[in-house]
This record gives structure tokens, C-alpha cells and sequence, in this order.
């Protein structure tokens, strides 16, 4: 009986277990597929994360639309044309073999022959820059321009002028002028025959006239003010270079007033817009679709270093080239000098602001209202003057016969003056005839360092000054001395010392004995028929 409950307890055990056991089989038996829908859960959570994450593009279309040129360029191109011109040949006389070698004009980089040594200065600096061909049979010239209403185009000078071969040193216009509109403008892509109807080879401008149909209707460029420009401004340049038409680039402008381009009567814009062969003539812009400059000369062998004509320049002559077709300038008749820091105290000035009068002509629109050498011209017409290029420039763009009002430094004190311009003579007119007089006998080396004589009238002749002038020439200049360091040469007539008169070797004697060492002499110094004041510090 015993044995019977015994085998019954333990069946009644086994039951009981499997019993218990019977869940975790079951979910042991479930768990591959609770498996398999967990790895499916996170694979669609990975794939709804992937499809959530925004690509490059758009991400920046959510951050707006990027900055860009394209509507401006748009707007400006159809303003923008450009020039093919054709000198034909010919007929010279030759002098043995080949023609004759002529020294190509200070405007006419893009005719030249590519010969530097026949080159000038000027012409270097244009280096081709309207990229002319030229073979024995006729010359080909290439630039850029840009309406400005009325069918008129701007551009530069050397784009469509050629020196002359059978007239040395004169120079005329292309004889076939072509300009040819964007394809963005009204009408399209339009060929214009065009004839230049006023220049000014000193400021390196052309203005041409186009005939045809629609010319009214064409779009015209507004001319900007570049002298609210500023250092750092972004601007546009289109262009043709090499042939390429509607060339866009952009920039900077580098620096302003850049004076060293040979030109007296412009200061140039520097910019680091690619500018190329090609280029010449055309367009500036800033970013208000302004003209601000003309594109005009590059330095060869130099990266992003190009130079345009300030539109403020153009807009002062551009009434001449159109009643005159040329620019006649006012003329003033002085010789202004940049003023130096070692001047300063000796002019009884505080800045080196201003422009020194060197030398005022006789009988010339100066000396006739009252003018004298040493006096600092501060101002033209109201409009400050910082220094002698300045003073060149702006007289130049005022036309004869017009009075100017200038406001002047005398030994420190301010005076105003109203002057009446005359014409510019030609150059071989323009002697400096000084107006101070003066002396006898022989001085030897001093502190400067110069050997003087009196200036007798076959000296003078040998010096090339105006006869009657008096003063002490140099006759003897010692090395290593404050005369030598200055630039001082024989030939070289002293006029004045510290604003004191020398009219002889005794006036000369008498104010420099008063020098010692550690102070400047100023002297004022015929060279020529050129006068400058020069600073000689005495070491």
C-alpha cells in the first residue's frame, strides 16, 4: 500500500513539471521570431532615419537662397559691346631695309610691335592690352566699350587710334571701326559701323558714335561716381579678352589714385577683377550696376593687377569730347611740387598737404594775379587740393577762360586768389621764367657739399635757363655730400636758400654760412627749364 502511494506521488511530481516547464518551451519555441521582429523593427527605424536626413542641396535650399552675381551680370550685359578695328596699310617711304622705326605714342599699347626696346614707358605699361595683330598687309585691333545712350559708346583711346607711319609722331583713327552688341541686348547680337567723333589721348578716352537701326532702342550703361568708391568695394568687369565674348569677373578695388601710370591727368583704380587683352575699353561696375572706372592697362607678367580710368575722370572732359571732339585744358601756369616732411617747418606749414608752387611763369595767368614761388596751394574752388598731381589734374579739367578761385599758404598765412586759365600752350612753349633777380665771383665746396659761380650769360645758355635769370650755378657737386645725396648736378642754378633770393656766388656765400650740421637747407634749384625746391639735410 505504502509502495503504491509512493509511485503515485511521483507521477503526480513529473506531471507537475512538465506542466511547469510547458511556458518556457513555448518561449523558447517563439523567440526566433520575437527575434526576427525586433531585427525588423530597427532595420525600419535605421531606414526612416536614413530618409529623414536632408542631402547638401537641401540643406541649403532650407537656408535660403545663396548669394550671386547672375542677376546683376544679366541686367549689365547688354550694355557691354565690342570693338574690332582695321587700319589699312600704307604707302611710305622706306630708309634701307624695313620701315622706319618709329617710337609708338604714350596711348597706343594695342598697336604696337611687340618690340620693347622700341617701346616707351607708357606703351610698356598698356603692353597690347587691346591685343592688335599686325601683318604686312593691314592692323587688326580688338577692345571693349559700353553704351551710354544716344548711340553713343565709350572706350579707349588706344583701342581705335594707330600712330601714323608716314607721319612720325602724329596719330589717327582706325580707318574701318566695328562694334558689335551682346546677344543679350535688344535685337541680339548686332554689327554697328562707328566712327570716332571725339578723343583725348592724355587721358587715354575714346568716344565713338554708331549708326543704324533700333540704335534708340538699346540699353545704355549709367555712370557711377567713383570717387565715393572706396578700397575693398566689390566690382564687376566684362569684357572681351582674347576674343571671348561677354566675359565676366569679379573683384576688388585694390587701391585708388594710382598715379604711376604716366598719365598727368588720371589717377587709376586698381582692381584684382582678372582683366586681359582684350578688356580694354570696357566697363567697370559696382555692385549698383554703376560704371566706376574703364578698364585700361594690366602690368605684364602680374596676376589679378589691373588699372581703370576713374568714370569721374571721363564725366569731367565728356562735354568737350562731344561739342569739340577733343579736350582743350585750362592752363595756370605754374610748377607744382609734392611737399616732403623736411619742408615743412621751412613753408611754415603743419602737414605735407598741398601743393608747392616751384616756379611761377612770367606774365602766365599765376604771375598775373599775384601768385609767387613758395606759396602751397590748398585748395581749388572749394575743393581741397592733397597734393601737386592733384592740382594738375583738376586745372586740367577746366576750360580755358574760366576763372578759378585758389586758396593758398603763405609763409603761413592763408590768402585766396581768382585766377583766369589760359590755353595750355604746346610744350616747347611751357619755358620756366623765374622771376627773382640777383650778383660776382667764384665760391668753393661748403657744407653742401657744392662748387658755385655766378650765372654769366654763356653759363645760362649752357644751362639751358631762361636768359636773365640770376643765380649761382653748380660747377662741381662732391661725393658722398648733402648736394650729391639730393640729386644735385653741375648745371644745376641755385635761385634761393630757406626762402631767401641768391643772385649771385655772394648771396649764395652769405646764406650758407649760416648752416651747420643737423640742419636742412631748402633750396629752390633751376634744372633746365624746370624748378623744384629740394630739401638737403646737412649730416
Amino acid at each position: 500500500m505504502q509502495r503504491r502511494l509512493a509511485v503515485l506521488a511521483a507521477l503526480i511530481s513529473g506531471a507537475l513539471a512538465a506542466v511547469a516547464a510547458l511556458p518556457l518551451v513555448t518561449s523558447a519555441l517563439h523567440r526566433p521570431q520575437a527575434a526576427s521582429m525586433l531585427a525588423a523593427d530597427a532595420q525600419a527605424a535605421a531606414s526612416a532615419s536614413v530618409a529623414a536626413a536632408p542631402t547638401t542641396a537641401e540643406t541649403l535650399r532650407q537656408a535660403g537662397p545663396m548669394p550671386s552675381l547672375a542677376p546683376i551680370v544679366k541686367q549689365l550685359r547688354p550694355v557691354v559691346v565690342n570693338i574690332n578695328s582695321r587700319f589699312k596699310p600704307r604707302r611710305i617711304a622706306q630708309r634701307g631695309r624695313g620701315l622706319p622705326q618709329v617710337r609708338p605714342g604714350p596711348n597706343d599699347g594695342d598697336n604696337g610691335d611687340g618690340n620693347d626696346e622700341e617701346q616707351d614707358p607708357m606703351e610698356r605699361f598698356f603692353r597690347q592690352f587691346g591685343q592688335p595683330q599686325q601683318d604686312q598687309q593691314e592692323r587688326h585691333g580688338l577692345g571693349s566699350g559700353f553704351l551710354i545712350g544716344d548711340g553713343l559708346v565709350l572706350t579707349n583711346n588706344h583701342v581705335v587710334e594707330v600712330q601714323d607711319e608716314g607721319r612720325p609722331g602724329k596719330f589717327r583713327p582706325m580707318d574701318e571701326i566695328k562694334v558689335f552688341t551682346d546677344e543679350s541686348a535688344p535685337g541680339g547680337a548686332r554689327e554697328f559701323a562707328a566712327k570716332v567723333i571725339g578723343n583725348d589721348p592724355k587721358t587715354d578716352v575714346a568716344l565713338l558714335k554708331i549708326e543704324g537701326k533700333d540704335v534708340g532702342s538699346l540699353k545704355y550703361a549709367t555712370l557711377g561716381d567713383s570717387d565715393a568708391a572706396e578700397v575693398g568695394d566689390y566690382v564687376i568687369a566684362i569684357g572681351e579678352p582674347f576674343g571671348l565674348q561677354a566675359t565676366v569677373t569679379a573683384g576688388i578695388i585694390s587701391a585708388k589714385e594710382r598715379t604711376q601710370l604716366g598719365g598727368p591727368y588720371s589717377d587709376y583704380l586698381q582692381t584684382d577683377a582678372s582683366i586681359n587683352p582684350g578688356n580694354s575699353g570696357g566697363p567697370l561696375f559696382n555692385l549698383k550696376g554703376e560704371v566706376v572706372g574703364i578698364n585700361s592697362a594690366i602690368i605684364s607678367g602680374a596676376n589679378t593687377i589691373g588699372f581703370a580710368i576713374p568714370i569721374a575722370v571721363v564725366k569731367q572732359i565728356l562735354p568737350q569730347l562731344k561739342e569739340k571732339g577733343r579736350v582743350v585744358r585750362g592752363f595756370l601756369g605754374v610748377q607744382p611740387q609734392a611737399i616732403t616732411a623736411d619742408m615743412v617747418d621751412h613753408l611754415g606749414l603743419k602737414t605735407t598737404r598741398g601743393a608747392l608752387l616751384a616756379d611761377v611763369i612770367k606774365d602766365g595767368p599765376a604771375d598775373k594775379a599775384g601768385l609767387r614761388p613758395g606759396d602751397v596751394v590748398v585748395a581749388l574752388n572749394g575743393k581741397p587740393i592733397v597734393d601737386n598731381n592733384q592740382l594738375t589734374r583738376d586745372v586740367g579739367v577746366v576750360p580755358p577762360g574760366k576763372p578759378v578761385k585758389l586758396d593758398v599758404l603763405r609763409e603761413g598765412r592763408e590768402k585766396s586768389f581768382e585766377v583766369t586759365l589760359a590755353p595750355r600752350p604746346d610744350e616747347t612753349d611751357q619755358a620756366s621764367k623765374s622771376t627773382k633777380d640777383g650778383g660776382g665771383g667764384k665760391e668753393g665746396g661748403d657744407l653742401l657739399g657744392l662748387s658755385v659761380e655766378d650765372l654769366t650769360p654763356q653759363l645760362a645758355r649752357r644751362a639751358q635757363v631762361e636768359a636773365g635769370t640770376k643765380g649761382a650755378v653748380v660747377v662741381d657737386v662732391a661725393p658722398d655730400s648733402p648736394g650729391s645725396a639730393a640729386g644735385l648736378e653741375p648745371g644745376d642754378v641755385i635761385v634761393e636758400i630757406n626762402r631767401q633770393p641768391v643772385g649771385s656766388v655772394g648771396d649764395y656765400r652769405k646764406a650758407a654760412k649760416g648752416l651747420k650740421k643737423g640742419d636742412t637747407a631748402l633750396l629752390r634749384v633751376k634744372h633746365g627749364q624746370s624748378t623744384q625746391y629740394v630739401p638737403l639735410p646737412i649730416k
